[in-house]
Order: C-alpha cells, then sequence, then structure tokens
C-alpha cells in the first residue's frame, strides 16, 4: 500500500514539476491576445497560467485553437474544438472562457472557477436628446400622416374649384352686375387653397361655397379638421409632458423589457444556442426573434457584434458574455451593459488529467484574480448607473406617446373620402339637371318694344328690338 502511494506520488510530481504542457486556447480579448512576437501572448489567461506555473514549477506553450470553437459533443460521442484537444490528449490544458457544464465534465476535469459568467445586453450609450421646438411640432403625427395631409389638402382645393367651375349654383354664375360682395372669384384656385388652409388653421374664411355639392364637401372638410386638430392637440400634450431633456432613455434596461419592444433589433452570435436552450421562455422568444431575420441580428464574433452595436448607434442591442460586453463597455464609452446575467454559469481551466487540475485548483487560491481582473478590465468611462438613464417602457406606461399613423387616423381619412365622393357626385347631378332642364324649356322669346316682333334672348336682338318696318 505504502509503495502504491509513493509511486502515485512520484507520477503526480513528474507530472507537475519541470513539465512542458501544451495549452489549447483561444484569441479573445482581453483574455488572450497576441503580445506583437510570433508565438507570444498576453492578457488575463496568461497571467493566470505564469502564476500557475511558478507554483508549480512548470513550463508551457499555448497553441491557439485555429477555428474558435469551444468544443461540442456530435451524434457520435466524439468531440471538436479545444475539447478535442483535451479528449485526444492533444493538449494537456484549455485556458479559456470554456464553460464548465455537466456534459464536459463528463470528458474531462476542471479547476476552480477564473470567470464568472452569464449573457448581458451591449447597447449604444444613449445620449441626453436635444431641445428642439420645431421637431415636437411634428412628433405628434407619423411622415405618412403628414404626407397625406399635404396631398389632401391640394386635393380638396383642387375639387372646390372645379365644382366652382362648372356647378350652375357657385358664385362663378353670378352676375358681375349682382355680385356686390365681390364673391365670384371666392374659389378660384389660389382662394380656394387659401380656404382650405384658414380652415385647417381655424382662421375662418369670407365665403362658404352655394352649391349643394360644394357645401356637403366642405361640410366633410371641417369635420375631417376637427378629427385632425383634436388628435394633433391630444398627442402633443402626450410628447410634451414624456419629454425628459435632463436625461438620456435607455431603449430597455432588462432581457424582458428588450423583448416586449420592437423599436431596437437585437441578436447573438450565430453558433450560440445559449437563448435556445435556456429555460427561461423570454430567452427562447429572443432567440426567436433573433433568428427569424439572421443577416441583419446574427454575427460571428464578439468583435462583429460590439462594432455593429456602435456603428449602428442606438438601433442594434448585442446578447453576449458578460466579461467580453463589461470588456467593450470599459474601453469605449459609446457602448454601456445593461441586463442582469441570465442564468450565471461558471468558466474554468479544463484538464485532460484529473490529478493535474486537482493540483492547479489547489494552487489557484494563491492567484490573484481579482487584482488581474482589474488590471485587464480596466473602466476608462467611470461608472455609469443605470439609475441615470430613464427606460423608454417605464416612460411609455406613464405617458403614452408616439406617433400616430394613417391605420390611428384611418376614421377621419375616410370621412373625407366619403365628402369627396359624395360632393363630386352631386356636382355631377346638378350639372346633369341643368342642361337637362335647359333643354327641355329650350330658348327663352322675348317680345319687343312694339309688341309685334318676337326676339329669343341670348341674342342680339334682346339687347335692341327692331322694329317692324312699314
Amino acid at each position: 500500500m505504502r509503495v502504491l502511494c509513493v509511486c502515485l506520488c512520484l507520477d503526480l510530481v513528474i507530472f507537475t514539476w519541470g513539465r512542458q504542457l501544451t495549452v489549447t486556447s483561444i484569441l479573445k480579448p482581453p483574455l488572450l491576445m497576441e503580445s506583437g512576437s510570433p508565438g507570444q501572448y498576453e492578457g488575463y489567461i496568461v497571467d493566470i497560467l505564469n502564476s500557475l506555473a511558478s507554483q508549480n514549477n512548470f513550463t508551457y506553450s499555448i497553441v491557439p485553437e485555429p477555428d474558435g470553437v469551444y468544443g461540442v459533443k456530435d451524434d457520435k460521442g466524439n468531440w471538436n474544438g479545444m475539447m478535442g484537444n483535451l479528449v485526444s490528449k492533444k493538449a494537456d490544458l484549455a485556458a479559456a472562457d470554456l464553460t464548465v457544464s455537466s456534459t464536459r465534465r463528463t470528458a474531462v476535469s476542471f479547476t476552480s472557477p477564473i470567470l464568472h459568467g452569464g449573457k448581458r445586453i451591449l447597447v449604444f450609450t444613449p445620449q441626453v436628446p436635444p431641445h428642439n421646438g420645431l421637431v415636437v411640432l411634428f412628433e405628434p403625427f407619423s411622415g405618412d400622416v403628414w404626407v397625406m395631409l399635404m396631398v389632401v389638402c391640394i386635393i380638396v382645393g383642387i375639387l372646390l374649384t372645379i365644382i366652382n367651375r362648372y356647378s350652375p349654383s357657385e358664385w362663378s354664375k353670378i352676375p358681375e352686375a349682382e355680385d356686390k360682395t365681390n364673391s365670384r372669384d371666392s374659389f378660384t384656385i389660389n382662394n380656394a387653397l387659401f380656404f382650405v388652409h384658414t380652415t385647417v388653421t381655424w382662421q375662418g374664411f369670407k365665403e362658404a361655397p352655394r352649391s349643394p355639392g360644394g357645401r356637403f364637401l366642405a361640410s366633410m372638410w371641417m369635420s375631417f379638421v376637427l378629427f385632425m386638430i383634436t388628435a394633433y392637440i391630444a398627442n402633443l400634450a402626450s410628447f410634451i409632458i414624456a419629454r425628459t431633456p435632463d436625461k438620456a432613455i435607455l431603449p430597455f434596461k432588462t432581457f424582458h423589457q428588450m423583448e416586449m419592444q420592437s423599436e431596437v433589433a437585437y441578436g447573438t452570435k450565430s453558433w450560440d444556442t445559449f437563448l435556445q436552450r435556456s429555460k427561461d421562455p423570454v430567452l427562447n422568444r429572443l432567440d426567436l426573434i433573433s433568428r427569424s431575420d439572421p443577416d441583419n441580428n446574427l454575427f460571428e464574433t464578439d468583435q462583429e457584434g460590439y462594432e455593429r452595436v456602435r456603428d449602428y448607434q442606438g438601433s442594434f442591442a448585442a446578447i453576449m458574455e458578460s466579461h467580453v460586453a463589461e470588456y467593450y463597455a470599459g474601453k469605449d464609452c459609446s457602448v454601456m451593459v445593461v441586463g442582469e446575467k441570465a442564468e450565471p454559469t461558471e468558466q474554468a481551466i479544463a484538464c485532460s488529467n484529473a490529478s493535474l487540475c486537482a493540483e492547479l485548483s489547489t494552487s489557484m487560491n494563491n492567484v490573484p484574480l481579482k487584482e488581474l481582473r482589474q488590471k485587464w478590465w480596466p473602466n476608462s468611462c467611470g461608472t455609469t448607473l443605470l439609475s441615470e438613464f430613464l427606460n423608454k417602457p417605464e416612460v411609455t406606461l406613464l405617458t403614452p406617446a408616439r406617433p400616430l399613423n394613417t391605420i390611428d387616423l384611418s376614421i377621419a381619412f375616410i370621412l373625407l373620402l366619403l365628402g369627396i365622393i359624395v360632393g363630386v357626385l352631386m356636382m355631377v347631378i346638378e350639372v346633369y339637371i341643368a342642361r337637362k332642364r335647359a333643354q327641355k324649356e329650350g330658348p327663352i322669346k322675348m317680345k319687343s318694344t312694339n309688341g309685334d316682333k318676337l326676339v329669343t334672348e341670348g341674342t342680339d336682338e334682346e339687347k335692341a328690338p327692331i322694329a317692324e318696318e312699314c
């Protein structure tokens, strides 16, 4: 028995003391980065390995995993990536942010944790909204509503001009001698557009249309204006109340709030199945929504996700490991991290030999992980508390303020469309009846001053009756 113990101790000493170890890892700042010279590396992992090597008297060489794959097991039970290198004994250690899982524990051993991770959200740091009084005047309506308003104003003005031109009972048909109020030109094209403008702004107007079609169109137009002005004033008040110029606004602060909104797109790494495997249904829906548009939402590397958040300036958020997101937020103040760690995990060094992991775990107690964390995750932006930012879902709950679109105002547009159709039809019917009446009655005859000669109305003879020759 003593001989067996001595042999085991000798094996352990030979295995750990004075041995050259091969370490597989993945290049990822600030964990492992090239230091300039070929084969030379620096980073959080390198400092941990140096501390362990000095305590256990071994040397090591780092061989980065070329595909950047941590390791998954296929249907045949074969591992790839760093896990495959350990299982096949091509490497002695896998030193990276390798997540400890029950499946991986069946194949390799792990040291005590070197990182405590979990998923968090990297977002663009919101800015204090500028004070611009002109912008708030246009916020109550969406862009398509403003375009529709301009179009219908022109259409109504043109229709009023057409009705005034052809309707037999409009102002333009009044004889000039009887036009004591100068109303014959009330609905020329420029005056009709001015009529539309004055009704929109509630300034009043000189004359209203005289024909049935013109009056019906004008009444429906004024009802439309009443709807639009009421909606505009009500929504403008909501926007003014909801404006918070003294604080920046975050689109969301948690995963649940992110799932509830649709203003900011979000995604994760295309090969990361964490959200899909999560037991939280909200995270499952986030994964489903992200993969519904893979070209725009998914990214291949953490660096690509960070650059997309930075360049899109508020229209995209990236879900990534907490220590990676915190690293980018610490060196670039244009981005920040929000959300609690979703389903926290542990990352540790994996070993191909259980006894080696046991020895390294004991030495891990003397590794200054906290100091190394501060060294490689410096915060050049200072401490930014989430309480310094307002949250859009919270603001929406207090004072709903969003631009009204054409669907919201569809009743008003339908009412105006009804006025246009009926007004035009009434004008057509009025013109048709007037022509039929004129054809039925025929030319009006007038008697001359001498009572003997009949002349037709509308000819030169009605102006100067011709006397009958003797």
